[in-house]
Protein backbone atom coordinates (compact mmCIF):
# COMPACT_ATOMS: atom_id res chain seq x y z
CA UNK A 1 0.00 0.00 0.00
CA UNK A 2 1.55 3.28 -1.54
CA UNK A 3 2.41 6.53 0.77
CA UNK A 4 -0.75 7.93 -1.11
CA UNK A 5 -3.45 5.67 0.01
CA UNK A 6 -2.09 5.74 3.61
CA UNK A 7 -3.23 9.12 3.45
CA UNK A 8 -6.10 8.82 2.29
CA UNK A 9 -7.30 6.49 4.70
CA UNK A 10 -5.78 8.51 7.71
CA UNK A 11 -7.43 11.12 6.10
CA UNK A 12 -11.14 9.83 6.42
CA UNK A 13 -10.41 7.68 9.52
CA UNK A 14 -9.92 11.19 11.14
CA UNK A 15 -13.11 12.78 10.23
CA UNK A 16 -15.50 9.94 10.54
CA UNK A 17 -16.47 7.15 13.08
CA UNK A 18 -16.58 3.40 13.27
CA UNK A 19 -19.64 1.97 14.54
CA UNK A 20 -20.35 -1.44 15.83
CA UNK A 21 -22.23 -2.77 12.74
CA UNK A 22 -19.04 -1.72 10.65
CA UNK A 23 -20.04 1.50 8.78
CA UNK A 24 -17.74 3.98 9.06
CA UNK A 25 -19.94 7.19 9.01
CA UNK A 26 -18.90 10.94 7.83
CA UNK A 27 -18.98 13.48 10.66
CA UNK A 28 -18.23 16.44 7.79
CA UNK A 29 -19.80 18.31 5.06
CA UNK A 30 -22.51 16.57 2.76
CA UNK A 31 -23.56 16.23 -0.64
CA UNK A 32 -27.60 17.72 -1.54
CA UNK A 33 -27.96 13.95 -1.78
CA UNK A 34 -26.33 12.55 2.09
CA UNK A 35 -23.26 11.50 0.74
CA UNK A 36 -19.83 11.95 2.25
CA UNK A 37 -18.06 15.63 0.77
CA UNK A 38 -14.63 16.88 1.06
CA UNK A 39 -12.19 19.27 -0.56
CA UNK A 40 -9.17 18.23 -1.27
CA UNK A 41 -5.66 19.20 -2.89
CA UNK A 42 -3.99 17.37 -5.29
CA UNK A 43 -0.95 18.68 -7.71
CA UNK A 44 -1.73 22.37 -5.86
CA UNK A 45 -5.64 22.07 -6.73
CA UNK A 46 -8.27 22.17 -4.82
CA UNK A 47 -11.26 20.27 -5.64
CA UNK A 48 -14.61 19.20 -4.14
CA UNK A 49 -15.29 15.32 -4.00
CA UNK A 50 -17.63 12.46 -3.15
CA UNK A 51 -15.53 10.96 -0.14
CA UNK A 52 -16.68 7.51 -1.60
CA UNK A 53 -15.94 7.65 -4.99
CA UNK A 54 -11.99 9.58 -4.15
CA UNK A 55 -11.75 6.54 -1.52
CA UNK A 56 -11.84 4.46 -3.99
CA UNK A 57 -9.66 5.92 -6.59
CA UNK A 58 -7.04 6.41 -4.04
CA UNK A 59 -6.79 3.07 -3.12
CA UNK A 60 -7.69 0.99 -6.43
CA UNK A 61 -7.31 3.75 -9.11
CA UNK A 62 -9.50 5.10 -11.79
CA UNK A 63 -12.55 3.84 -11.99
CA UNK A 64 -13.02 1.98 -15.06
CA UNK A 65 -15.54 3.01 -17.80
CA UNK A 66 -19.15 3.78 -17.06
CA UNK A 67 -18.19 2.47 -13.23
CA UNK A 68 -19.61 3.82 -10.12
CA UNK A 69 -18.92 3.76 -6.39
CA UNK A 70 -21.55 1.47 -4.77
CA UNK A 71 -22.01 0.96 -1.11
CA UNK A 72 -22.31 -2.81 -0.31
CA UNK A 73 -23.80 -1.31 3.07
CA UNK A 74 -26.36 0.78 1.24
CA UNK A 75 -25.63 3.56 3.53
CA UNK A 76 -24.70 6.67 1.25
CA UNK A 77 -22.58 8.52 4.71
CA UNK A 78 -20.53 5.32 5.15
CA UNK A 79 -16.87 5.74 3.79
CA UNK A 80 -15.35 2.56 4.84
CA UNK A 81 -13.16 0.96 2.46
CA UNK A 82 -14.43 -2.50 2.96
CA UNK A 83 -18.03 -1.70 1.95
CA UNK A 84 -17.22 0.19 -1.32
CA UNK A 85 -16.79 -1.87 -4.71
CA UNK A 86 -17.33 -0.47 -7.76
CA UNK A 87 -20.49 -1.74 -10.07
CA UNK A 88 -23.11 -0.04 -12.63
CA UNK A 89 -25.40 2.29 -12.09
CA UNK A 90 -28.01 -0.55 -13.46
CA UNK A 91 -26.46 -3.00 -11.34
CA UNK A 92 -26.86 -0.60 -7.95
CA UNK A 93 -30.42 0.20 -8.94
CA UNK A 94 -31.37 -3.73 -9.34
CA UNK A 95 -29.70 -4.43 -5.56
CA UNK A 96 -31.37 -1.25 -4.50
CA UNK A 97 -35.02 -2.73 -5.95
CA UNK A 98 -34.13 -6.20 -4.75
CA UNK A 99 -33.85 -4.73 -0.91
CA UNK A 100 -36.92 -3.18 -0.99
CA UNK A 101 -35.37 0.41 -0.62
CA UNK A 102 -36.60 2.00 -4.41
CA UNK A 103 -39.99 3.46 -5.50
CA UNK A 104 -42.95 2.43 -3.15
CA UNK A 105 -42.15 2.85 -0.10
CA UNK A 106 -44.17 5.77 0.40
CA UNK A 107 -47.30 3.72 -0.54
CA UNK A 108 -46.28 0.89 2.49
CA UNK A 109 -45.95 4.01 4.97
CA UNK A 110 -42.61 4.11 5.47
CA UNK A 111 -40.96 6.49 2.80
CA UNK A 112 -37.98 8.77 4.71
CA UNK A 113 -40.08 12.16 4.44
CA UNK A 114 -36.13 13.58 5.82
CA UNK A 115 -35.19 12.48 2.17
CA UNK A 116 -31.24 11.52 2.16
CA UNK A 117 -29.68 13.88 3.06
CA UNK A 118 -32.02 14.57 6.20
CA UNK A 119 -31.19 11.37 6.88
CA UNK A 120 -27.48 11.55 6.47
CA UNK A 121 -27.84 14.55 9.16
CA UNK A 122 -30.35 12.91 12.06
CA UNK A 123 -27.09 10.14 11.91
CA UNK A 124 -24.42 12.57 11.80
CA UNK A 125 -26.36 14.74 14.56
CA UNK A 126 -26.33 10.86 16.68
CA UNK A 127 -23.02 10.48 16.42
CA UNK A 128 -21.66 14.34 16.69
CA UNK A 129 -21.37 14.16 20.55
CA UNK A 130 -19.68 10.21 20.04
CA UNK A 131 -21.11 6.96 20.08
CA UNK A 132 -24.53 7.32 21.18
CA UNK A 133 -26.18 3.61 20.01
CA UNK A 134 -29.49 4.61 20.80
CA UNK A 135 -29.49 7.85 18.98
CA UNK A 136 -28.06 6.37 16.16
CA UNK A 137 -30.92 4.05 16.13
CA UNK A 138 -33.47 6.09 15.78
CA UNK A 139 -32.21 7.80 13.13
CA UNK A 140 -31.96 4.84 10.92
CA UNK A 141 -35.07 3.60 11.90
CA UNK A 142 -37.61 6.61 10.49
CA UNK A 143 -38.41 5.78 6.88
CA UNK A 144 -36.71 2.62 6.62
CA UNK A 145 -39.08 0.18 4.56
CA UNK A 146 -37.64 -3.38 5.25
CA UNK A 147 -39.69 -5.02 8.35
CA UNK A 148 -37.29 -7.16 9.62
CA UNK A 149 -34.82 -3.85 9.85
CA UNK A 150 -37.44 -1.71 11.40
CA UNK A 151 -38.08 -4.20 14.53
CA UNK A 152 -34.78 -4.77 14.72
CA UNK A 153 -34.08 -0.99 14.94
CA UNK A 154 -37.21 -0.73 16.65
CA UNK A 155 -35.36 -2.83 20.02
CA UNK A 156 -32.67 -0.51 20.30
CA UNK A 157 -29.06 -1.12 19.27
CA UNK A 158 -27.60 -3.86 18.84
CA UNK A 159 -25.20 -4.57 15.81
CA UNK A 160 -25.55 -8.14 15.72
CA UNK A 161 -29.17 -8.01 15.59
CA UNK A 162 -28.85 -5.18 13.11
CA UNK A 163 -26.83 -7.27 10.74
CA UNK A 164 -29.37 -10.51 10.76
CA UNK A 165 -31.84 -8.13 9.85
CA UNK A 166 -30.06 -6.27 6.75
CA UNK A 167 -29.32 -10.20 5.15
CA UNK A 168 -32.39 -11.58 6.12
CA UNK A 169 -33.95 -8.53 4.41
CA UNK A 170 -32.18 -8.83 1.11
CA UNK A 171 -33.23 -11.70 -1.09
CA UNK A 172 -29.81 -10.89 -3.30
CA UNK A 173 -27.74 -11.52 -0.14
CA UNK A 174 -26.87 -15.08 -2.05
CA UNK A 175 -25.01 -13.22 -4.72
CA UNK A 176 -24.11 -9.57 -2.86
CA UNK A 177 -21.97 -10.25 -0.14
CA UNK A 178 -23.71 -7.41 2.33
CA UNK A 179 -20.54 -5.99 4.72
CA UNK A 180 -17.57 -7.93 3.20
CA UNK A 181 -14.97 -9.24 5.39
CA UNK A 182 -12.56 -9.64 3.18
CA UNK A 183 -11.39 -6.15 0.95
CA UNK A 184 -9.06 -6.83 -1.54
CA UNK A 185 -6.63 -4.83 -3.99
CA UNK A 186 -8.28 -5.71 -6.80
CA UNK A 187 -11.54 -4.29 -8.68
CA UNK A 188 -13.91 -6.66 -9.20
CA UNK A 189 -13.80 -6.53 -13.12
CA UNK A 190 -16.32 -9.39 -13.53
CA UNK A 191 -19.35 -8.88 -16.41
CA UNK A 192 -22.87 -10.57 -15.91
CA UNK A 193 -24.34 -12.55 -19.35
CA UNK A 194 -25.44 -8.92 -20.54
CA UNK A 195 -22.56 -7.16 -20.43
CA UNK A 196 -23.16 -5.74 -16.65
CA UNK A 197 -20.05 -5.42 -14.39
CA UNK A 198 -21.00 -7.12 -11.81
CA UNK A 199 -21.54 -5.11 -8.44
CA UNK A 200 -19.52 -7.22 -5.77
Amino acid sequence: MGESTEQARAYVDERSILVPHGCRYWLRSLTTDGYAKAVVTEAGRERTVRVHRWLMEQVHGPLPPRAITAHSCNESLCVHIDHLSHATQRTNMRQMSDQGRAAGRAHLGYADTRGSLGRAQAIQAALRQGLDLEALAAAMLEGEARPLVRKALAAGYDAKSYLAAVRASDPSAAFVPLFPADATDEAPEALDDDGQMLLF
